[in-house]
């Protein structure tokens, strides 16, 4: 008909007139653009994807002529997006029929009912929506039940809550952005007639997954993105950019073609800018877990990168929200949060509380300090870092909706809009510097200024457990890891500290330097004539022994004086201030340990002197005289701390190493060294008792292993030039076999301590194993290997038990029979009740970060095999019940008592 000069047809003029034409096919070439679909415009300005024919026919060909007969559709998206285009051409070529949305969101769930859908596809922003009231729901209605009761009235809850979605639809797919698994649990309890899919897709390249499994027709692979600490070498699954290739590409972005470039790799794959975990499944397929979008990242000030759905979906569990945004920047150092509450939720709670002036606009700050509240609770739950947690919280009861702009049209949060619209708002003003200030301070009792450029907030010589203390609380806090060795570096300060924690990668270049310092120290100059060896037949009539005042050192001396002749004398050097008798501090120790014996007094010669000095600060003459006096060398002296840096054990253990080498070759003959060191010294790749110099330093961490390394090295190059070297690499030690006396500052006795002050242990140890060897037992093997003839020069023994072990079970049962009560917790509630032990020499709860289920965890079996064949001869102790009562008994009554 015509009707003012234009030409109006009805729908059946239509079809009448199409089946009397005919047309004749158009040819269209392949990569010719069909269509343009246009990306959501969650994180910026929408982009058109030029969709090819060859692509569209592909997609058609495998989605549309497998469509049911007879579908019903349910249209509340924008045709130019991807998703309501193309059900509403699979409804159509199916001779099916769509119903569209009013358009107002608040009226969604009435529109579906009309339409009642044969397959309804949804964002989580639906799901969410839909669980938050539920949950609010079944928390009003079982606030006051019995527990008992709960169960059947969240039936009864989920059976009203199913009937949103109508009977006729039997298929919904959850899609468009990550969802809680929280929700997606609830949407599968609730929708139980409907068969519930995940789909996984992209506007640029078609479908990549269906309920998390890639289709098998795609090409992919994974981009590393280390700068947001993603790699495909990650531990244990791959993570990454996702790069697809398929043959539903598009051709490009329409009159954009920097972000086309930018899209695709140099071999034509598609960047997702999808930031995903692959795990292969055993079937051959491939799980894709998607942990967000690469450009929702943000980093906070402190070089921590955010993924903000993820927390999103996890803080969308709380009761008071309804929806949530997760926002961040460069100068906050971690995460704001946007709320918008369940009103219904926030009405009961304003009820509970009285809050009768309640005021939306301005809520309460008991209502904002309730959700805050929660907020941390679900964090603790699910083991956020600090920094996950919101420390500026916004409340709005203005829904985010495509009609503010706050959400896209394909009701994804427009992340960018939200920024904007919230952004004087989410302004938060602590710098680091600020935070660090506070955290400083309650660590260290250090106020700091920040003009003050010489805040130096480690004092030298202060206790390392405080360092373990401060990174541990800047960990948690900041969410940077910084190693204590960098923490105690001379002159560190509040700047430099702030400087390290906004630039993280400055970390590396730090432990760089220190790799670079070992290697230049490992070759220092020893400037050393080696002479003939002195005469070893005979007993030696003089033997020069250090570390008499520590654990081994002791031990190592009650051994030799039972197994030398009465006329062998022993030196020991000794650092204490003059106005202290050297020989008291070797006797209180041996005392201490059950090893004193009073006619040890007579053969021992206590020599006061410093291992860091040259000539250990003597009198010349003295030096020169036991120089020529002395027949054998025991090294056992060292600084033994696993938390100082390289740099505070360097004067101990490495110049102290060169002065006995200088002793040992300062007359025209030499004295052999027998030299005490430790298998902290190997790398993870080394297990044999192999020369130092083929061990590599990259992997020690403690500032003890580094500096026992370069020792070893020196002693190593000394061995070459001919002064006769015997190293004994030690493993962990424990209590003595006769008495159980054991080391009163060792990891395992103070974790036994803790065990016996709080009647408890950490859970999580519970299948561990402990592989020590009696002291007692380590110092004989020390004295028989030494005593070995002939001259055995340049050996290296691993001394440790391989074949014994003691089981952590065994353990709790040894404490429990010296009259202890013991309970299993939980590492977490373990470590808290630390923190309650008032022991101000052993700060427990700085000790506590050590003593996690690592502490019994050996990272490959240590060979033993030179140690075991040379000691043939003795016998391995038994680490028996009887054993361990000692053990336990000597802590209880000497060392847990103090």
């Amino acid at each position: 008909m015509e009707k003012n000069g234009l030409h109006i047809h009805y729908m059946g003029d239509m079809e009448e007139y199409g089946s009397i034409t005919q047309y004749e096919p158009t040819n269209v070439d392949p990569d010719e653009c069909l269509t343009i679909i246009y990306t959501s415009g969650s994180s910026g300005f929408p982009k058109g994807a030029m969709i090819p024919h060859h692509a569209y026919q592909t997609a058609f060909l495998k989605r549309y002529l497998a469509f049911r007969h007879d579908p019903i559709y349910f249209c509340y998206e924008p045709l130019a997006w991807v998703t309501g285009r193309s059900a509403i051409f699979r409804t159509f070529f199916a001779g099916g029929r769509t119903g569209f949305s009013t358009g107002d969101v608040s009226l969604m769930m009435e529109d579906l009912a009309l339409v009642r859908p044969t397959n309804f596809s949804g964002t989580p922003a639906i799901w969410n929506k839909i669980y938050a009231e539920y949950k609010t729901a079944l928390l009003l209605a079982t606030a006051n039940l019995p527990s008992e009761a709960i169960a059947t009235e969240e039936d009864r809850l989920l059976q009203q809550f199913s009937k949103l979605i109508p009977l006729r639809c039997k298929r919904i797919n959850v899609g468009g952005a990550m969802i809680s698994t929280v929700v997606l649990n609830f949407v599968k309890r609730c929708f139980s007639h409907c068969c519930i899919y995940e789909s996984y897709g992209i506007t640029e390249c078609g479908p990549i997954a269906s309920n998390n499994m890639i289709k098998n027709t795609l090409q992919f692979r994974l981009m590393s993105v280390p700068e947001m600490g993603y790699t495909a070498d990650d531990e244990p699954f791959p993570r990454g950019e996702l790069l697809i290739k398929s043959d539903e590409m598009f051709s490009g972005y329409i009159n954009n073609p920097e972000e086309t470039q930018a899209a695709f790799t140099e071999d034509e794959f598609f960047r997702t800018g999808d930031i995903v975990e692959l795990r292969a499944c055993p079937n051959g397929e491939v799980y894709v877990n998607l942990i967000d979008r690469k450009k929702n990242f943000f980093k906070l000030s402190q070089g921590q990168y955010i993924s903000p759905e993820f927390l999103q979906a996890i803080y969308i569990q709380s009761p008071f929200i309804e929806q949530i945004y997760i926002h961040g920047d460069l100068l906050a150092d971690s995460i704001a949060a946007v709320v918008v509450p369940n009103r219904e939720y926030a009405q009961a709670f304003a009820s509970e509380h009285d809050l009768r002036t309640f005021d939306m606009k301005n809520p309460d700050p008991l209502f904002h300090n309730a959700i805050l509240q929660n907020l941390r609770s679900i964090a603790e739950k699910e083991s956020l870092h600090k920094h996950e947690v919101p420390s500026l919280l916004i409340i709005d009861f203005e829904p985010f909706t495509p009609e503010n702009g706050l959400l896209t049209s394909t009701m994804k949060p427009c992340r960018h809009k939200l920024a904007t619209h919230y952004g004087d708002r989410l302004k938060q003003s602590n710098t680091i510097e600020e935070r660090l200030k506070t955290i400083i301070k309650t660590t260290t009792e250090q106020i700091l200024l920040n003009d003050d450029e010489d805040n130096v907030f480690i004092p030298t010589g202060c206790d390392s457990l405080t360092a373990i203390r401060l990174s541990h609380t800047i960990e948690n806090d900041l969410g940077i890891a910084v190693p204590i060795s960098i923490l105690l570096q001379p002159n560190m300060t509040l700047q430099q500290l702030a400087i390290v924690i906004k630039d993280p990668s400055q970390i590396s270049s730090m432990s760089h330097s220190t790799l670079q310092r070992l290697y230049h120290d490992s070759e220092l100059h020893l400037d050393i004539t080696v002479g003939k060896r002195t005469h070893t037949v005979a007993p030696p009539s003089m033997i020069f022994i250090t570390g008499t005042t520590g654990f081994i050192g002791a031990f190592l001396l009650a051994e030799l004086l039972l197994v030398y002749p009465s006329e062998c004398k022993f030196l020991c050097l000794v650092r204490c201030k003059s106005s202290i008798n050297p020989l008291s501090r070797i006797r209180q120790n041996m005392l201490f340990h059950k090893i004193w014996k009073e006619n040890f007094q007579e053969r021992i010669i206590p020599l006061q002197g410093d291992l860091e000095k040259v000539y250990f600060g003597l009198d010349h003459e003295v030096y020169e005289s036991l120089s020529r006096e002395i027949d054998i060398i025991f090294h056992c002296g060292a600084a033994v701390n696993f938390v100082l840096p390289y740099s505070k054990l360097y004067g101990s253990n490495v110049c102290g190493t060169q002065e006995i080498i200088r002793l040992a070759t300062h007359t025209t003959t030499c004295i052999p060294i027998h030299y005490i060191s430790t298998l902290s010294v190997l790398s993870s790749n080394v297990n044999k008792e192999v020369s130092i110099d083929e061990v590599s330093p990259d992997g020690l961490i403690s500032g003890y292993a580094q500096s026992k390394w370069v020792a070893e090295k020196l002693m190593a190059k000394a061995n070459r030039l001919g002064l006769p070297v015997i190293i004994y690499r030690l493993g962990s030690t424990c209590g003595s076999t006769e008495t159980g006396a054991c080391n009163q500052t060792d990891l395992h006795t103070f974790l036994f301590v803790a065990m016996m002050k709080l009647n408890s242990y950490p859970e999580t140890i519970v299948d561990a194993r402990l592989h020590a060897l009696p002291v007692d037992f380590t110092a004989k093997s020390i004295v028989y290997l030494s005593g070995i003839q002939p001259a055995i020069d340049g050996k290296i023994y691993h001394v440790r038990n391989s074949n014994s072990e003691v089981l952590f079970k065994d353990i709790i049962d040894g404490i429990r029979n010296c009259g202890v009560q013991l309970k299993s917790v939980s590492l977490e509630e373990w470590r808290s009740k630390l923190k309650t032990i008032n022991d101000g020499e052993r700060p427990f709860s700085s000790v506590g970060e050590f003593l996690n289920e690592n502490l019994f965890k050996e990272n490959c079996p240590i060979s033993t095999e030179q140690f075991c064949n040379s000691i043939s001869a003795l016998t391995f102790p038994f680490l028996n019940d009887v054993y361990l009562m000692k053990w336990f008994n000597f802590i209880l009554e000497n060392i847990t008592c103090q």
